[in-house]
């Protein structure tokens, strides 16, 4: 186990490698924490804990030999956990002050390092290879560097459970926030939060998407011999219909949306439609990997400047699977830029899935 040196100076610890400077305070990670249980649907929580955290990273180059295409990028190795992170990269690229001692006049904590320096290399080798599903041998580690990253880390009780959020605190990315459960809607909430969406453009293309989704599900049962499926009920045939001619209404007379967020796979990976097959994602293999490519496209049409963030996740027969991908911009966007800034990436999964229709659900952050 590594031994960082650290030593007291005016409230702070100095440290064995370089981190990054606060930008948040205590109180505005509350506020993310707030803003990511509030969304989640629930009104009334209690915080039971917050501490400034220090967590070391070892964040690294690697190359994959896959044949023609050779996957490469940049990573991190939790140096507590041996967790990779695709996040902590991105901090590089940004504009922060960097330090080698911890914030003045907080008291934070210092996680040691379970991974050496030593240890890094190989075992990050070992970690790529098995979440891409190649030979350890195929996987080259490159430029491996020591960072601690600093976490505000909340502790929330909330749905009948106590769960962990980390919140970055150079960018304010709240990390572990997937785990809070969706707080189920009653009858009143639903239908006030409908008959407020109708109020927009926008909140009917929402709406009709759902619709869509709903009408394909439905679809799907019936193909399957179901004779008790939505669409069987006439009033669910009519709020179908409606809710369709309002979309295509809104894209024919507007159109359409000017969204924040979009992704879309490349013009290689997508499916052509013909008699039997509508049109969709085609994933390629290599050397038993699976992959699409694309790219996501950001607005900011808004008053401040904002990174742009979102999440990829794959859709497999209309069943969201455990695979998705993280895409942020590397710059914040600055406000009222409606010109898109594009950014790709590449989702992988090692499992076939033997799925017949692949799609993408686009979640912004």
């Amino acid at each position: 186990m590594a031994v960082f040196d650290c030593g007291e100076m005016e409230n702070k610890m100095l440290l064995d490698a370089t981190t990054f400077g606060l930008v948040l305070t205590p109180e505005a990670a509350l506020g993310v924490v707030q803003r990511v249980v509030t969304s989640k649907g629930w009104k009334k929580y209690d915080v039971s804990d917050i501490k400034l955290v220090y967590v070391p990273f070892y964040v690294f180059s690697f190359d994959i030999s896959a044949g023609e295409q050779s996957p490469s990028g940049k990573a991190a190795l939790n140096a507590f956990s041996g967790d990779l992170s695709e996040f902590v990269p991105m901090l590089l690229d940004r504009p922060l002050k960097k330090t080698r001692s911890t914030a003045e006049n907080l008291e934070a904590e210092v996680e040691a390092s379970a991974v050496s320096m030593q240890e890094a290399k190989p075992t990050a080798q070992a970690k790529v290879a098995s979440q891409v599903g190649a030979q350890k041998d195929a996987v080259t580690i490159s430029a491996v560097n020591k960072f601690y990253v600093p976490f505000f880390r909340v502790w929330v009780n909330v749905a009948n459970d106590t769960f962990r959020l980390d919140v970055d605190a150079s960018l304010g990315f709240p990390l572990g926030a997937e785990a809070i459960p969706g707080r189920p809607k009653g009858w009143n909430e639903a239908t006030s939060e409908t008959l407020e969406k109708m109020k927009s453009p926008a909140g009917w293309l929402e709406l009709g998407g759902k619709t869509v989704g709903e009408v394909g599900s439905s679809i799907a049962g019936a193909g399957k011999g179901g004779k008790d499926g939505a669409l069987s009920n006439r009033g669910v045939q009519v709020i179908v219909l409606l809710a369709v001619i309002g979309v295509l209404a809104y894209f024919v007379l507007l159109g359409g949306s000017g969204g924040k967020t979009s992704c879309s796979a490349d013009a290689a990976y997508l499916k052509k439609p013909n008699l039997f097959e509508a049109a969709g994602i085609a994933p390629r293999e290599v050397n038993g990997v699976f992959e699409i490519r694309g790219k996501c496209n950001f607005t900011n049409p808004g008053k401040e400047d904002e990174f742009g963030c979102t999440s990829i996740t794959l859709i497999a027969d209309g069943v969201p699977t455990k695979y998705f991908k993280t895409v942020c911009t590397s710059k914040p966007i600055a406000a009222g830029i409606n010109e898109p800034r594009s950014v790709p990436f590449i989702l992988n999964w090692t499992d076939d899935l033997s799925a017949k229709n692949y799609d993408l659900q686009v979640v912004k952050q």
